[in-house]
């Protein structure tokens, strides 16, 4: 993706308004990002609790899934729904993005807004106020969506607006039950005025929960599905892909006919994470968030209680997982600490060896960047040394 295809400069400009109200977190004397440069995080002032990012973690997975895409032949449209961070989707496009994909039509309203000029909407776009945005962006960009049934396409009618007929299976999310039922939509489309086929789209995340063999194999076959359908109708893109499986992504695709874009859209991989993409993940990435919170409480012996919580931290897939204490201004390894429960605003902290007192620092690494992004609004961005260079804003 080029300059021409993202505004950059709209990027900068966000990137650079002061802060219009105070975030949690941040130092209560800073009002602009460039306030927030040269701090250290946690000790410089900042709020309990406070999400970090850190740079040389995010750089480095950003470059790994670039240099991947080229590697396989493979097209990148990530998923910016994960972080909804405009500078994210910015350097993303400086690594060669060719589009963006989002899950709303509000999330495509945000990238619209900075100038993204290539978006897929993963999802059905079937409520009249939706369609009418879709079908005017047309005239500016090109936003597509999912269809994945008649009656989606019926809702389509009369709007010049590029579509992707979504492959599913019994059991999984949205998506046509088999090739003969996204045949069938794919029909639709061909005799309905107004919408047009730009591709075929699938999600094969929801067909595996792990990296064993009958969860690969289930993986695979569901892909070689969508290449299946893909030749069927004569599909011009096929697109698929989470942070879970991109590896059988890039196996599968490759058996497609020459001159068949073949895109990619994962978008957890940023960040990546300490648990459930620690896990499925077959790339070397780097977990590249983490939650600081203080110890408040250390009510009775092995039990110390964290000012942070659901308001702050995922737990949709995983607890958060103790990773350094600060104490009297050095770091130290988390030994033995483990959370065990979430309140909205106290993380329950075991502590059998009592490595904890009140008003120690402890990091948490995060399960899932999908559910712990949404909770900040700003995240500084810290070089090794832990001092922010930047930060990033999201607009959730």
């Amino acid at each position: 993706m080029d300059a021409a295809v993202m505004d950059y400069e709209a990027v900068e400009a966000w990137r650079a308004q002061p802060f219009d109200r105070p975030h949690k977190g941040l130092p209560a004397d800073v009002s602009t990002v460039d306030d927030l440069v040269g701090r250290r995080v946690p000790l410089d002032g900042f709020l309990p609790p406070v999400a970090v990012l850190d740079r040389p973690a995010l750089a480095a997975n950003l470059d790994w899934y670039a240099d991947y895409c080229a590697l396989h032949g493979l097209d990148f449209a990530p998923h910016v729904k994960t972080t909804m961070a405009p500078q994210l989707a910015a350097a993303q496009a400086r690594r060669g993005a060719w589009g963006f994909t989002v899950a709303t039509v509000a999330q495509a309203r945000v990238l619209r807004a900075f100038g993204a000029r290539r978006v897929l909407i993963a999802n059905e776009v079937v409520d009249p106020a939706s369609v009418d945005w879709l079908a005017a962006e047309q005239e500016h960009a090109e936003v597509a969506c999912w269809v994945d049934s008649v009656a989606g396409v019926t809702r389509l009618a009369g709007r010049s607006v590029p579509v992707y007929v979504e492959l599913g299976r019994t059991g999984g999310r949205t998506g046509a039950r088999g090739i003969d039922a996204a045949v069938e939509v794919a029909r639709a489309v061909a005799a309905t005025p107004g919408p047009r086929l730009a591709g075929v789209a699938g999600y094969e995340g929801t067909y595996g929960h792990s990296r064993s063999g009958e969860d690969l194999r289930t993986v695979r076959s569901y892909l070689r599905d969508l290449v299946k359908l893909a030749t069927v109708v004569d599909a011009p893109i096929v697109t698929a892909g989470g942070s879970a499986y991109p590896d059988l992504v890039a196996e599968e695709l490759v058996t497609l006919p020459v001159g068949v874009r073949k895109v990619l859209r994962s978008g957890a991989y940023v960040a990546h994470d300490h648990g459930h993409y620690a896990q499925l993940s077959p790339f070397p990435l780097e977990p590249a968030i983490r939650v600081w919170g203080v110890v408040v409480s250390t009510p009775e012996p092995g039990l110390a209680l964290l000012n942070a919580g659901k308001r702050d931290v995922a737990h949709d897939l995983a607890l958060p997982v103790p990773l350094t204490v600060l104490h009297d201004d050095a770091y130290h390894p988390a030994r033995r600490l483990a959370v065990t429960e979430l309140n909205d605003q106290h993380a329950y902290l075991a502590d059998p060896d009592g490595e904890v007192e009140v008003g120690d620092w402890v990091a948490l690494g995060i399960s899932h960047p999908c559910t712990t992004f949404d909770k900040w609004a700003v995240l500084p961005l810290v070089d090794e040394r832990g001092l922010v260079v930047d930060a990033v804003r999201t607009l959730f």
